[in-house]
């Protein structure tokens, strides 16, 4: 019977963490995983709790990997992390490498144990079909589907770019511009992420300024913001290019945007173009498939109550 030991985070972990994490995302649709410099400043972070972190060997090689963050809103995006008066937990589900589900089910039970014995009364967790048998994980854990939060459900869709240009109608798209746009386009990302305009604004200066750009949109009329998206590739797989951020108001500016945006990604070049459906966009499904897009995966927040 092979043995597996379960550790809690030692300084010199990252390095093999990095190794195993990109293994288990390769083959995502969205491939994502922390680098070397950014584990290594969370782990240095005064916040980070070394007793929620666990990582599994077998036969003294690291296989897998977990960690929670007590109020810390992480990967969440909606209400706080605080509900009412309790602080809960927000808790990255085990990566293994394959063949090794019994690993998964150990550091499942003990990063359980050290959030329940730090009396976190809730915890949230990111469930994603790309994540092989997160599901089914986090409902054998107790964790049940959570859509109270604004933007706690996502569908993936991808355009696969060797089908080519997309003959329509962009009448209606045009290019970002800093000094006519940005002050609209801030309260439309700072609303839709629940982030602060500060933040909002930083994060498109950077990503118009960015040598990775790829798309950025928008649709006025009347003086009014009517659609905003910006695309970027993959910082794992430059093939891989998405909207960071879409918004529009109705099924023809949604339209005339992704048109937009696949044109783009076939002057950069790369294998897909993905969109997450969330929020609003739920409600404008059928753009995506009627132009050619497939469903690839879906994400949500799963809770599981402690106390």
């Amino acid at each position: 019977m092979c043995k597996y030991l379960i550790k809690p985070y030692e300084p010199g972990f990252e390095e093999e963490q990095v190794k195993v994490g990109l293994e288990v995302v390769k083959n995502w649709v969205w491939p994502f995983q922390n680098n070397l410099e950014s584990l290594r400043n969370l782990y240095s972070s005064p916040d980070f709790d070394s007793e929620t972190a666990f990582f599994c060997f077998k036969e003294d090689k690291m296989i897998g990997f977990t960690s929670a963050r007590i109020g810390v809103q992480e990967g969440v995006v909606g209400p706080s992390i605080k509900q009412g008066e309790q602080l809960g937990a927000s808790l990255a589900l085990p990566r293994v490498l394959p063949n090794n589900e019994e690993a998964e089910d150990l550091l499942m039970e003990k990063i359980l144990e050290i959030l329940k014995s730090k009396n976190v009364p809730f915890i949230l967790a990111r469930v994603s079909t790309m994540h092989t048998n997160s599901i089914e994980l986090a409902r054998k854990w107790g964790f049940k589907e959570h859509k109270d939060y604004p933007l706690g459900y996502k569908l993936y869709f991808h355009y696969v770019l060797e089908k080519g240009k997309i003959e329509d109608k962009t009448v209606d798209v045009d290019r970002f511009d800093s000094e006519r746009d940005i002050d609209d386009c801030v309260i439309s990302v700072s609303n839709f992420f629940k982030s602060s305009k500060e933040k909002a604004r930083n994060d498109i200066i950077n990503i118009d300024s960015s040598d990775d750009l790829v798309s950025h949109l928008v649709i006025r009329k009347d003086g009014d913001l009517e659609g905003y998206c910006y695309a970027l590739p993959n910082s794992l797989n430059k093939d891989i290019i998405a909207t960071f951020h879409l918004e529009a108001s109705n099924e023809e500016y949604l339209k005339q945007l992704l048109v937009q945006v696949i044109d783009e990604c076939l002057e950069k070049g790369g294998e897909y173009f993905l969109v997450d459906v969330i929020g609003e966009l739920l409600k404008f499904k059928n753009v995506f498939t009627n132009l050619g897009f497939d469903k690839v995966a879906t994400w949500g927040i799963f809770e599981k109550v402690l106390s």
